[in-house]
């Protein structure tokens, strides 16, 4: 916090000190405080280990990585999410993401098939379910006890170098703003009862299943048959947020990150302007601003590297 030298005129002394303030005055606000997310990653220690072990169809895979992927795809249109262990209570989620996690145990399958039945929409992506919970490879088909749930069944799969790729020929179900390779991993999908939603573009699969949507119960089950870049993260996680029904809880601009906090039946709303210039908001109801306790409605710029903390009034 001090240079060597002991002067508090330093900027980044005075940046921390002002945060401390500030925290100091949020404190009370905060207090018993929660934050209720939409959507939620799943992540799991055996499946990692798992995926970790030598002798893998593609060294290159990793299941991190797709995580990465879709959380950003998540954070960056401001959709509030969890991560949870498989086995979890899912009910109060609207989209649940499974990013390859090769290891599940039946308990967790059996889960995951009872959030979707119950009206949820699940996202899986390949390398999911490849081994039971005693890393056992099973004999019914690939993913692991799962092929009513996803209506399909993947019968291979398609190592990939990472010099190389396949394309993607997404489906106009899914709006996409740019051209997406298949990288490092293609399941080859036999489908069932799924409807496809994408195909692969090249090589002896050309054509075949690449994404497909299965109705099971009252929910919906997708799976994603390979890797893409961010950008095709980005279209799917726009198109599933509407399928799973998840409005967006305040309008801001692209480079304003927005996450909320609930306290006794009221929002509490925290918005960082990421940019390098203000940037114009919108306040169709009037808010206080819990930082410098002003009333801010109508039209107000958001300065660069800015925050808000705003609670809404009532009209």
């Amino acid at each position: 916090m001090l240079p060597h030298s002991g002067k508090t005129t330093q900027r980044m002394y005075k940046e921390i000190r002002q945060l401390g303030n500030e925290l100091t005055k949020l404190a009370p606000l905060l207090a018993g405080s929660k934050v209720v997310a939409d959507a939620c990653i799943l992540h799991s220690q055996p499946s990692e280990w798992s995926a970790d072990q030598p002798h893998r169809p593609n060294p290159r895979f990793q299941p991190r990585d797709v995580l990465n992927y879709f959380y950003l795809a998540l954070h960056n249109r401001n959709i509030l999410v969890d991560f949870a262990r498989p086995s979890e209570d899912l009910s109060s989620y609207k989209l649940v993401i499974v990013p390859g996690l090769q290891l599940l145990s039946g308990a967790e399958v059996d889960a995951l098939k009872l959030y979707v039945h119950n009206g949820g929409i699940l996202i899986a992506t390949c390398h999911t379910g490849l081994v039971d919970e005693y890393h056992i490879a099973p004999t019914t088909g690939v993913p692991y006890d799962m092929i009513d749930l996803f209506g399909m069944e993947v019968a291979e799969w398609d190592a990939i170098p990472p010099t190389d790729d396949n394309q993607l020929a997404v489906r106009t179900t899914i709006p996409t703003t740019a051209s997406h390779p298949a990288r490092l991993w293609c399941d080859l999908i036999e489908t069932h009862s799924a409807q496809v939603l994408g195909t692969y573009g090249r090589d002896f699969y050309a054509g075949t299943a690449a994404i497909t949507m299965n109705d099971f119960g009252a929910g919906k089950a997708i799976y994603v048959g390979t890797v893409s870049h961010q950008f095709f993260y980005n279209d799917l996680i726009a198109w599933a947020r509407t399928l799973a029904e998840i409005a967006p809880h305040f309008r801001v601009p692209d480079t304003v990150e927005l996450c909320i906090r609930h306290k006794d039946g009221q929002r509490l709303l925290f918005l960082l302007n990421h940019a390098n210039l203000a940037v114009r908001l919108q306040f169709f109801h009037p808010v206080h601003d819990h930082l410098t306790d002003a009333k801010l409605s109508g039209a107000y710029d958001l300065p660069a590297q800015g925050v808000l903390v705003l609670t809404e009034l009532a009209q």
